[in-house]
């Protein structure tokens, strides 16, 4: 059973539109919270999870520190997970990301600390930030070793994010949450989403590496209710460390050439697939989730097979395809 928890608090989500931003928002208006998105973009998978018109959204840019002031008054929670996402694109646009992601963070951490009544910041870093590692699975307090333009810049935020929490009294965790997925996935480059699209397709789903690296997947949905858990665990039950961080994972970890499998059988799919081998900077990945399971309570209750069929029905439905 939901608690009321949530009931009449005002909430403000930066990158309100995007994947995760979606489903968080959702989740939290039936918890009954008063929820403002601010994003560059007013739509994005707000249609998806049936939101357009209930949740108002300030078109802005986190560059914009005068904005974000005035979007925050009367805010309780800021939840932030506007960035420019993803490896490639990062690097495509080494600027840019710079800029958004540590400048906007810096910009919106200032508002939040110089703004009465915001009580928590939640604030999306990155599983990629890590690396390779010794250790498996892989703590918190692991260092960070991973240096391509996304997690570099999701590392220098991460860092911010806490120091804010250490010098300034700003009640702050960081989420270090494992790739996602799921309904209103915009990015059809990355791997779950171009490997359902290839499969409706009849298309056999190209594997640009060599398949072997392991990462977990996680469905976006349970990444929305780790956000929402660890907001809740700011506001009293059980913060007490600045500038805390958790790691939220799948169950287990997966190679690539394994989860392209997994969709083409759960798709019911006889397509064949194309691996290139082409050499990229990432590492295998397994995070350990005991810190938030423990202290925060949350479990990721979907598993990896369903979320895969959540996914590829609605980009079926999208396209007009049975499945």
């Amino acid at each position: 059973m939901v608690s009321d928890f949530w009931e009449g608090k005002r909430v403000l989500v930066t990158g309100a539109t995007g994947l995760i931003g979606g489903p968080l928002c959702k989740l939290l208006l039936e918890r009954g919270a008063l929820v403002t998105g601010y994003d560059l973009e007013t739509v994005g998978t707000f249609p998806a999870h049936g939101l357009v018109g209930k949740v108002p959204v300030i078109q802005g840019s986190i560059l914009n520190r005068a904005e974000m002031e005035e979007a925050l008054r009367g805010e309780k929670v800021c939840i932030h997970l506007a960035a420019i996402s993803g490896v490639e694109e990062a690097r495509r646009q080494g600027i840019q990301a710079w800029e958004v992601n540590v400048r906007g963070t810096w910009m919106l951490l200032d508002a939040c600390a110089s703004t009465p009544g915001v009580e928590a910041f939640v604030g999306a870093s990155s599983n990629h930030i890590y690396g390779e590692q010794g250790v498996k699975p892989t703590p918190e307090d692991a260092p960070f070793n991973q240096l391509d333009t996304y997690s570099a810049t999701k590392a220098a935020m991460d860092i911010l994010i806490r120091s804010y929490a250490h010098n300034y009294g700003l009640r702050t965790v960081v989420v270090r949450n494992t790739n996602c997925f799921g309904v209103g996935d915009p990015h059809t480059d990355h791997i779950i989403p171009g490997t359902i699209l290839s499969v409706l397709r009849g298309e056999p789903p190209i594997i640009r590496s060599d398949g072997t690296r392991k990462k977990a997947y996680l469905y976006v949905n349970d990444v929305a209710e780790a956000y929402i858990a660890v907001a809740e665990w700011i506001m009293g039950r059980g913060y007490s460390r600045p500038g805390t961080a958790f790691n939220v994972t799948g169950k287990e970890s997966i190679s690539v050439l394994d989860l392209v499998k997994t969709i083409i059988r759960v798709m019911g799919s006889k397509v064949g697939y194309t691996v290139l081998g082409e050499p990229n900077d990432q590492s295998d990945e397994a995070l350990d989730d005991t810190a938030i399971q423990t202290r925060v309570g949350w479990r990721p209750k979907v598993s990896l097979e369903a979320g895969i069929a959540k996914t590829a029905d609605w980009m079926a439905k999208e396209r007009g395809v049975k499945v």
